[in-house]
């Protein structure tokens, strides 16, 4: 149970602050106001914030080092997305 909370507030740490920069960042490029692309932040900012619970179920044994992967990538996705989505909408 201890291994349990510790690989969640872990996860929990690292995807919140992804998670944060990612809405900041989503800010400050001004991807506020295009309407087309609110669908994909509330989907973006929602598995960041059910990942790590799903993360710390299954990172035991043989899948810790695939949750590991799994939560690095999508770390990664989250700080370049904002970057993409502004180039893609053209600001």
């Amino acid at each position: 149970m201890v291994n349990f909370i510790v690989r969640l507030v872990g996860y929990g740490l690292l995807l919140g602050v992804a998670s944060r920069v990612f809405q900041t960042q989503w800010s400050r490029y001004g991807l506020d106001d295009v309407a087309r692309l609110h669908h994909f932040h509330d989907v973006g900012v929602m598995a960041l914030l059910v990942a790590p619970a799903v993360l710390a179920l299954f990172g035991v044994g043989l899948l810790r080092q695939v949750t590991v992967f799994v939560a690095f990538y999508l770390v990664g996705a989250a700080l370049t997305a904002p970057l993409v989505c502004a180039r893609i909408a053209g600001l």
